[in-house]
């Protein structure tokens, strides 16, 4: 039982999630191996939903894998997203937001060159009804949370890990992720009116910690 709690200085508002779920792993051939789940969600404002999710996981030798994700989306609102009333800003939620639903998938492969560095790809879709979005409202001149009528997301990422000692890790990453809205037509009183646009994000990151920089690659 989850209960969830986000305050901010115009409300204070809780909501509740009740999730089970069930997972488990099978190894059906000594380099394969399957996973599968099914989760159940009850939650007090966007109500109930069952998902699935799979991946598929093809060990090549100690060292390179590759693999496949699916999985079933249910994503209900935030608190900001029903309860902001921001009456200064013109900034507002709805509580009569949809959660958002859909599918996701993945495809991978990692390896690790030798005992210091490893490498990821990754490249992944996901299609979702009713994405919440903060839109433009000529009348308030500020945001509303709305549902869109679709959302497709695709991008990738590109990693390396390398350990420069025992107490160095170095990590660099590449992302790149194109976001196509399709706005529900029903929509009215925003600026940004029934049609489709897209956005582009490419996002590069350098960074070091103190992890096992082959770990993450070797368990996938």
């Amino acid at each position: 039982n989850v209960i969830g709690k986000e305050a901010a200085n115009n409300y204070k508002n809780d909501v509740e999630n009740l999730a089970i779920f069930i997972n488990d792993t099978w190894e059906f051939a000594p380099s394969w191996n399957l996973n599968a789940g099914v989760r159940y969600d009850d939650h007090s404002q966007a109500g109930s939903e069952t998902t699935m999710s799979a991946g598929l996981n093809k060990k090549f030798d100690d060292n390179s894998h590759a693999y496949v994700n699916w999985g079933q989306v249910f994503r209900a609102p935030t608190t900001d997203d029903l309860y902001y009333n921001n009456v200064h800003w013109g900034n507002y939620g709805d509580l009569n937001l949809k959660p958002e639903t859909g599918e996701t998938w993945s495809i991978g492969y990692n390896t690790v060159i030798n005992n210091n560095t490893g490498i990821g790809i990754n490249y992944f879709e996901s299609d979702l009804e009713d994405a919440i979005n903060w839109l433009y409202d000529e009348k308030t001149y500020g945001y509303r949370a709305a549902n869109v009528a679709k959302q497709e997301k695709k991008g990738m990422e590109l990693s390396i890990n390398h350990k420069v000692n025992d107490n160095l890790d170095l990590t660099a990453s590449y992302t790149y992720i194109k976001v196509n809205f399709d706005e529900d037509r029903n929509i009215v009183n925003f600026k940004k009116k029934a049609k489709e646009y897209s956005s582009c994000n490419q996002k590069a990151v350098f960074y070091s910690s103190l992890a096992n920089p082959t770990s993450r690659f070797l368990n996938g």
